[in-house]
């Protein structure tokens, strides 16, 4: 599970990962040779009632996971 801000108001968000997999996780699209596999795109509302934007957030495994393996 991670957090992170809304870009809009500013409120908290938790945010958490579609699988053990896809553990690190951005708002901005990652460049592609910095993660392995495929991308997750998941949408998550900001809980502030005035705001209630639709925050994109990547979901991927990052390649500094399998270089430690």
């Amino acid at each position: 599970m991670g957090t992170l801000e809304c870009p809009l108001c500013y409120e908290i968000l938790e945010v958490k990962p579609p699988d053990q997999f896809h553990t690190a996780f951005s708002t901005e699209k990652p460049l592609t040779n910095s993660y392995h596999g495929n991308l997750v795109k998941r949408f998550y509302k900001c809980p502030n009632p005035e705001c209630r934007k639709a925050v994109a957030v990547f979901w991927y495994a990052p390649l500094e996971y399998f270089n430690r393996l």
